[in-house]
């Protein structure tokens, strides 16, 4: 015998109708709300989501009807999502031939199921502890039971809540046990908030064909086919997550500083390389800073390679600083704090950089005593003026001169960029990072020479910022 899905109706206004196919639903089921409206110029609401859930899916039907010679026309739009917790349709406007109506407000209650009791089906969760600490990791295990004589046709497992986790799924498996054919799911769930927490139940949805014949008379060998689905619930499982001391992470590591050389020239680069490895939240590690006063300091963008090592998460994080100093460069340890049952402070080496031909300090000019000189006035000299007078033009003539010979400093810059390798006008640059678009050079600049990268250099836009600067 066909079933036909019975629409519920909500709310009826002289051109707006509302139909909800079920308002008490187990989490994750499907709710369709339709919105009906008779007229000719009809604007449905352009819904996303429903208190959160997203709106999965939208279909309209389109009904013209002609009564005594009057054409009617009724449209209606569906919208599908699948909430988890119990909802409130809100009300929304719907226009119809230049009017406004408003649907009313549905309540949608969704109850808590409990774990399923089929024995052809059946879902399983797990946990490996049900205590644990923010950053340490839990796995979190998914076992779908299936007798191996049943063949469905689909089968749709709902994927748990895992707000407040970091989650990874590390590994699927599947076999056969005690006349089952199991499907394993693994999970790595790295818990970032303390709390009480429960995951599940959850729901898979299982479907077979159904087949069904439209007339009872065997004359007519028309046959239809659809999936008819049937719902398993899986048990819940509870987590307690409690804090760590402030301002640690969850873990054990180990942090080393190394450098490609310990002696340098004055105002040479030096590449610094902090490594940190070991198993624990590496999503949770701060960013690290250099502490060497007076120096310039270039830092990369960290790199973290994690890996799952007897259910921990493992990895090691990289971060690379460059350093250019005019002196000894003394660059302490970097430490920070580190909880795995007990704190424990994580620190590395220190390094000592020995810097070569530094620039020598200033020396503070002392000022000579000039005694003034007194000039007695006595009879004008007019020949003496006007020598004086010839004189002065000349020296400004021979001081002009001598200016124009010179090279000016921009001048001679500017040949050195033309002519420089990338190091060599990393270098001449590095009195100018003061600059934004400079220090952006620079840094393309530093790619290049460390880490091969292929940055284009203009060196006409490097002559153009260079000549704005000195001009």
């Amino acid at each position: 015998m066909k079933k036909l899905l019975i629409l519920l109706p909500v709310l009826i206004l002289a051109l707006v109708n509302v139909h909800i196919n079920k308002t008490n639903i187990y989490p994750g089921e499907e709710v369709i709300f339709t919105i009906e409206a008779n007229g000719n110029n009809i604007k449905f609401p352009d819904i996303k989501n429903i208190e959160g859930f997203p709106v999965q899916g939208t279909a309209i039907t389109q009904n013209i009807t002609v009564l005594n010679g009057n054409m009617q026309k009724s449209i209606s739009k569906s919208y599908i999502f699948f909430p988890t917790k119990s909802v409130t349709i809100p009300s929304f406007d719907v226009k119809v031939d230049g009017g406004t109506y408003k649907t009313k407000p549905v309540k949608i209650t969704v109850t808590k199921p409990k774990e399923s009791k089929n024995s052809s089906f059946k879902i399983k969760l797990s946990v490996n502890k049900t205590k644990t600490h923010i950053g340490e990791p839990v796995i979190f295990k998914i076992k779908f039971f299936q007798k191996t004589d049943k063949t469905p046709q689909s089968i749709e497992i709902q994927r748990p809540d895992f707000n407040n986790f970091i989650a990874k799924q590390i590994s699927k498996k599947e076999y056969i046990d005690k006349g089952f054919n199991i499907t394993e799911y693994s999970f790595l769930l790295i818990p970032q908030k303390a709390g009480e927490y429960k995951l599940g139940p959850i729901l898979a949805k299982v479907g077979y064909l159904s087949k069904e014949t439209p007339f009872n008379d065997p004359f007519f060998n028309l046959v239809t086919a659809s999936l008819k689905y049937k719902n398993i619930f899986s048990n819940q499982v509870d987590l307690n997550v409690s804090a760590i001391p402030q301002n640690s992470v969850y873990g054990e590591f180990t942090a080393k500083l190394s450098t490609e050389k310990t002696k340098t020239q004055a105002n040479e680069p030096v590449k610094i390389k902090l490594t940190i490895k070991g198993c624990g939240d590496f999503y949770d590690l701060p960013d690290f800073k250099l502490n060497v006063p007076d120096a310039t300091i270039y830092e990369n963008t960290p790199e973290t390679k994690i890996f799952i090592k007897n259910n921990r998460l493992c990895g090691t994080y990289t971060k690379e600083f460059t350093i250019i100093s005019d002196h000894d460069i003394t660059i302490p340890p970097i430490e920070f704090k580190a909880f795995n049952g007990k704190i424990k402070t994580v620190k590395t080496n220190n390094l000592l950089i020995t810097v070569y031909n530094k620039n020598k300090p200033k020396q503070t000019s002392i000022k000579e005593e000039i005694k003034p000189k007194v000039i007695y006035k006595t009879k004008t000299n007019y020949i003496m003026l006007f020598l004086v007078f010839v004189i002065g033009i000349m020296v400004g003539i021979l001081a002009t001169y001598i200016i124009k010979l010179k090279l000016p400093e921009k001048d001679n810059i500017i040949k050195k960029i033309k002519k420089a390798n990338e190091k060599e006008l990393f270098n001449i640059l590095l009195e100018y990072s003061y600059h934004p678009e400079i220090e952006k050079i620079l840094k393309d600049l530093e790619e290049n020479i460390y880490n091969n990268k292929k940055n284009k250099i203009n060196k006409k836009e490097i002559i153009r910022i260079i000549k704005s600067i000195t001009a």
